[in-house]
């Protein structure tokens, strides 16, 4: 489920569009504002984000129910390049780190509702 979600996430980013990203979250998501942010600062410079990989390096699930799902996870963007220039330029490499992802389910597709950074 998280696959999906990463894979519909890599899609809005490598489409450029700010409004397809933000559907991924919950109305009114701090990690999606900045998200869209972000993007919209690869747009403006005419850039978009092909290839978008994340991996996932350990997975907890914390919570679990129908429609809300907590889990602890470790990852890092793997790949990934900014399109649009003279050429195509790989994002930095990015180091492991470790994240409170919180899902909610609100109707058929399940939604991020925040990011939350973690220590430890």
């Amino acid at each position: 489920m998280l696959a999906q979600w990463d894979g519909r996430r890599a899609a809005a980013w490598a489409s450029g569009d700010p409004g397809r990203l933000r559907r991924l979250y919950v109305a009114g998501s701090r990690t999606a504002d900045a998200d869209v942010r972000l993007l919209r600062h690869y747009v403006s410079r005419g850039l978009r984000v092909e290839g978008l990989t994340t991996q996932v390096l350990a997975l907890e699930v914390v919570r679990r129910s129908s429609r809300r799902l907590v889990l602890d996870v470790t990852d890092r963007v793997s790949g990934g390049a900014a399109v649009g220039g003279p050429t195509p330029v790989a994002l930095p490499a990015d180091r492991a780190s470790s994240r409170r992802v919180v899902l909610v389910r609100p109707g058929e597709r399940w939604l991020v509702a925040e990011v939350l950074g973690r220590t430890g």
